[in-house]
């Protein structure tokens, strides 16, 4: 009987561990929610279909990379750019202007040559009004062996006479 009493018997209670386990189960149930509602974003961002003028425009484009610099030439790929556009590299260094890109691009080129190889893959876009996100990888091999491939994601942008020119392009650090 009187283990039953013990049991009756209040205990002290540390109401601040009670407090910091639902403080924590709070915030794992708002992280859950905050990622949840991320979904339907993700997902609607992927169902703009690109039109295709936009599509014929982005191609465009992404030959004038390859054959500038296979040919060693910025001129055709600085043509896809708009003049305010702004372009990054996968280090977080971002140039803008086009001006700037051009002399950026220049300067690559005299330090690394013409590709011997270059590609373009898409891996997907969605366009939203006026722009089109799209990203995937380039990949060019220079004299030498030197190889640089970069993951993208690039912002192209309808320009007044219906043409697509690069907005704002970001290479993805693979880290």
């Amino acid at each position: 009987m009187i283990e039953s009493a013990n049991l009756l018997q209040p205990r002290p209670v540390n109401v601040h561990s009670i407090v910091e386990a639902c403080i924590m189960r709070m915030g794992t149930v708002l992280i859950a929610l905050a990622t949840a509602s991320l979904f339907p974003v993700a997902i609607a961002a992927q169902t703009g279909a690109v039109t295709a003028s936009a599509r014929a425009g982005i191609d465009a484009g992404n030959q004038a990379w390859i054959d500038g610099v296979k040919a060693g030439d910025v001129t055709p790929i600085i043509a896809t750019y708009t003049v305010h556009a702004v372009d990054c590299g996968p280090t977080g260094e971002c140039i803008e202007g086009r001006p700037q890109i051009e002399q950026h691009m220049k300067a690559q080129l005299a330090k690394r040559g013409r590709a011997r190889t270059a590609t373009v893959g898409s891996w997907g876009s969605s366009q939203q009004g006026n722009f089109v996100y799209e990203w995937g990888q380039a990949e060019a091999t220079f004299g030498g062996g030197t190889t640089v491939v970069d993951k993208y994601l690039t912002v192209w942008q309808k320009q007044p006479d219906g043409s697509w020119k690069i907005f704002r392009n970001m290479a993805i650090p693979d880290r």
